[in-house]
């Protein structure tokens, strides 16, 4: 595995949940009633928090296997 392949699926995966965000800031400006209420609090609401924790493991998980590599490296 590539070590930026890590940092590049990250990349994607905060896009595509940046782009979710951002159209559901715009759909609740029209729609606003319990339905849309629910649809926030019991899936949007969890998957935003779900993705952040993700990163950040994969933030730190990176730096892991750089120092790794690293270490590979310097005993070569």
């Amino acid at each position: 595995m590539a070590l930026g392949s890590l940092i590049d699926g990250a990349g994607q995966i905060k896009s595509a949940t940046d782009r979710l965000e951002e159209a559901w800031v715009l759909t609740k400006a029209s729609w606003d009633d319990p339905v849309s209420q629910t649809l926030e609090s019991e899936h949007l609401d969890p998957l935003f928090q779900q993705v952040r924790i993700t990163l950040d493991a994969i933030s730190r998980l990176n730096g892991v296997l750089v120092a790794a590599c690293r270490e590979c490296d310097d005993r070569e």
